[in-house]
């Protein structure tokens, strides 16, 4: 499964713009805020009915234009398969398949698999833990229809209760049986999305092992733990530890027990990644577990994913440079999209690529230029 050609119009920095490309990998190199980044968030819309941050629309919008249109042929076997991503203020946003309308986007996850590396990604090491919820979900999300079915209704549920909570504190007019209510709708939703990330880290962990010695060090063993509020994933376990957290929630007014408190824990020799080793050490810890993350996908999914990384080589030594470059050659399937500010370095790096066509691209001005391979040192 791959993109043969991605067509924008109106988006970010682009008025019209039309790119084919290889199956294997493909490299945009310019200077930064020319509009690399900006190819591959359109292509992230295609698969994933969204940019890089939820409700980012109206800025992904070119300036003075009334809409924005995404298109993208997919070869998919012997399929053609045509993707639009159409958005309108105030219609909104569509996605279409061969130019019939989804009925609900959700629909659409997961039937493109992707994993994407960015450079704020190491704020799942330094960020909150709802980022490295956001982590997790985004991957199962892909190959668990039941578990976006289970988050839909959880945060729905978690809202109301929320707002019950606050209701009740500003009529000062307690009552438990209505909070019961809704931690009936909790706790079914709550526990099928602990069970599929229970089951997502099992599955995870030694994956990421081999990735994190491959990429970082074979000497160093690192973990993650999943911390979690209720040890015990069942409904009689989850009702009392709601049950126990419920005079905190009466007097802040938030729910304060539940799958929306978990967190994952990174260390590296028992020590928190947070505190170790250097932006580059950091950096490829990431790059492993988003590696990680596309073998679960593959292996989930039937098909290899599409792997964006954005700018991910600047602070990283030769030796992991090499340790990328040869895994992208020879062990992912799937296609890449790769930016970077220097075309030399990219050169470089894929200079001995051997399994992969490998397409060069210059990004300036909001226009991509492909560079013809008799061009190529």
């Amino acid at each position: 499964m791959h993109f043969t050609e991605i067509r924008l119009s109106a988006f970010r920095n682009y008025g019209a713009l039309s790119l084919s490309f290889s199956p294997g990998i493909n490299c945009l190199t310019g200077n930064n805020g020319e509009g690399k980044t900006n190819v591959l968030e359109a292509i992230h819309y295609l698969c994933m009915t969204r940019g890089w941050q939820a409700k980012s629309e109206k800025y992904a919008l070119k300036e003075g234009e009334a809409y924005f249109a995404l298109e993208g042929n997919l070869q998919e076997g012997a399929a053609d398969v045509r993707v639009q991503c159409n958005y309108m203020p105030p219609k909104g946003k569509r996605i279409l398949i061969d130019r019939r309308p989804l009925d609900r986007m959700s629909d659409h996850i997961g039937r493109i698999p992707i994993v994407t590396v960015l450079p704020n990604d190491t704020q799942l090491i330094h960020g909150t833990p709802g980022t490295r919820r956001r982590f997790m979900d985004a991957l199962i999300c892909q190959y668990a229809p039941a578990y976006l079915h289970a988050l839909i209704q959880y945060d729905n549920a978690l809202n109301q209760r929320n707002a019950l909570l606050a209701m009740m504190h500003e009529r000062r007019a307690w009552d438990p049986e209505q909070v019961d209510l809704w931690d009936a709708q909790l706790i079914p939703h709550g526990m099928v999305i602990a069970e599929h990330r229970q089951a997502f880290l099992s599955a995870f962990l030694p994956v990421f092992h081999r990735y994190f010695k491959q990429i970082v060090s074979e000497k160093e063993t690192p973990t993650i733990e999943l911390h979690t509020q209720c040890a015990e994933n069942s409904a009689e376990a989850w009702r009392l530890a709601l049950l126990d957290g419920r005079m905190k929630d009466r007097f802040s007014q938030r729910s304060s027990t539940g799958v929306h408190k978990d967190d994952l824990e990174f260390s590296i020799g028992g020590q928190a990644v947070r505190n170790y080793g250097s932006q580059g050490q950091q950096k490829t810890f990431v790059i492993a577990l988003k590696l990680a993350q596309y073998d679960i996908l593959e292996a989930r999914c039937g098909k290899p994913p599409l792997l964006l990384l954005d700018d991910i080589f600047d602070k990283l030594d030769q030796h992991r440079l090499e340790a990328i470059a040869r895994l992208l050659d020879g062990q992912l399937k799937g296609q890449v999209f790769i930016t970077d500010t220097s075309l030399i370095r990219m050169q470089d790096v894929f200079r001995h690529t051997v399994h992969r066509e490998v397409g060069h691209f210059i990004v300036a001005g909001a226009s991509v230029q492909p560079i013809p391979t008799t061009s190529m040192p």
